[in-house]
């Protein structure tokens, strides 16, 4: 184990300890794992509205606009979260913020599940997303933790798969035949009940490594925090890069989670587990993406070119994806090659760990996804506000809200236009490939 100088113009970026020669473990895979199979299991209840979104709105008599609020509830938790819980995270250990988290989670789904009114309904959806809030940069924790620098990456790119791919999938056309079967309350249930079988896993198996022992405990001092969040904000690349992945990130957060299904459902008139199926898609090209992007930029030696590549190909892809007149095959293939550019977003997570110290990890990775996460924040409600100002006025039997496909579209052109925003952004990132810089 020896210590590193990663430099560039004779400037100094970071200080880090380097790791390279500790060899990853069976334990560390199977830590790993864990902990992603939870960031699965999160995103399944982050995603779920999107395939129950008629349901929601007749059951408590909304909108699209309070739908995108409801939803966006769970960001409003979950976004404010991540600086804070990076910091705890790298100070008491991944394994008991995520046991932690895990009970958040499936305690905000029963109240979800068993809300009669809007109000307990979005209570629960906040529980949810501050359970959740922990669970990506906890497992990039133990990645930084278990595993030498040169897997972060990659790793990251397959907790993505794990997570938000798999996840994705399963709140997609399993959970919609699940409601259609149950009614959405009664899926919910379940879905909390495995939540506990999931949280008893988590504490059993994690562990945390022994090596960051200094910083470990609730030792950390108000000084302490103050400076690490400094080393952060004062890096302009740090900006640079969550802003990246903020708006790289729409094609999830606003689309994939909420606006997708309703709006395949009218571009192609078939029923929630259809739509689903065709959306999954972004997911699966996501995670296929993820860590393809993750290698592909390993091999390359560079980050930024990658960046580039990616964020063109999903913005053009994403445009005919909205705007062409497609058949449903022609649709997955252009959702699934979305996804796969899309990929490329994880990259901001490995960007921010190579231009700040590996102290602050998880601080790094949390504040990174409080940037990234304002896409849903901001995006979600004001979609939803966008579809409610096209409306022509027609109402379904049941009283919902009649949307046509040029109300969606017209909302739609918010989103490829920030996938635009994160192309420019890539011109500004510094290359920041480890020690790519020395030749």
């Amino acid at each position: 184990m020896k210590t590193v100088i990663v430099s560039r113009d004779n400037n100094v970026v970071s200080i880090k300890t380097n790791h390279d020669d500790v060899k990853p473990t069976f334990r560390g895979w199977v830590i790993w794992f864990v902990a992603a199979v939870f960031y699965l299991y999160e995103y399944v209840l982050r995603a779920s509205p999107s395939i129950m979104t008629e349901q929601l709105m007749q059951d408590f008599a909304i909108t699209t606009t309070s739908l995108g609020v409801f939803s966006s509830m769970y960001y409003y938790a979950y976004t404010p979260l991540q600086i804070p819980g990076g910091l705890i995270v790298d100070r008491l250990g991944a394994r008991l913020v995520i046991t932690l988290s895990c009970i958040l989670c499936f305690a905000g789904t029963f109240i979800f599940a068993y809300s009669d009114s809007l109000i307990g309904a979005q209570i629960g959806r906040f529980i949810i997303g501050a359970g959740s809030a922990c669970a990506f940069l906890s497992t990039l924790k133990l990645v930084s933790e278990w595993f030498p620098p040169r897997y972060f990456a990659v790793l990251s790119g397959m907790t993505v798969m794990i997570g938000i791919t798999t996840g994705g999938y399963v709140a997609g056309k399993p959970l919609a035949l699940f409601v259609n079967a149950l009614g959405w309350r009664q899926a919910m249930v379940w879905t909390a009940i495995l939540g506990i079988i999931v949280t008893a896993f988590c504490w059993f198996i994690i562990r945390n490594t022994t090596k960051d022992t200094a910083v470990t405990a609730g030792t950390a001092s108000t000084s302490t925090i103050i400076k690490d969040l400094g080393v952060l904000i004062r890096n302009t690349q740090t900006w640079y890069i969550a802003l990246y992945g903020c708006l790289f990130y729409v094609t999830i957060s606003v689309f994939a989670e909420l606006w997708a299904v309703p709006y395949l459902m009218k571009k192609y008139g078939v029923d929630n587990v259809g739509a689903s199926s065709i959306s999954a898609m972004l997911f699966l090209g996501k995670g296929v993406g993820a860590p393809g992007i993750a290698l592909l930029s390993n091999y390359l030696e560079s980050r930024r070119k990658v960046m580039f590549i990616s964020t063109l190909g999903a913005t053009a892809a994403f445009l005919l994806a909205i705007y062409a007149n497609v058949s449903i095959s022609v649709m997955e293939y252009l959702l699934f090659f979305t996804g796969m550019c899309a990929g490329a977003q994880v990259l901001c997570f490995a960007l921010n760990q190579e231009v700040n110290p590996h102290e602050i990890s998880a601080t790094s990775v949390g504040f990174t996804n409080t940037i990234v996460m304002l896409s849903g924040v901001v995006l979600l409600p004001i979609l939803g506000a966008l579809l409610d100002f096209n409306w022509d006025g027609q109402l379904g039997a049941n009283g919902v809200r009649i949307y046509d496909i040029n109300a969606y579209q017209t909302a739609m052109l918010s989103l490829p236009f920030c996938l635009f925003l994160s192309f420019v952004l890539v011109f500004f990132i510094k290359e920041t490939y480890p020690h790519g810089d020395k030749k």
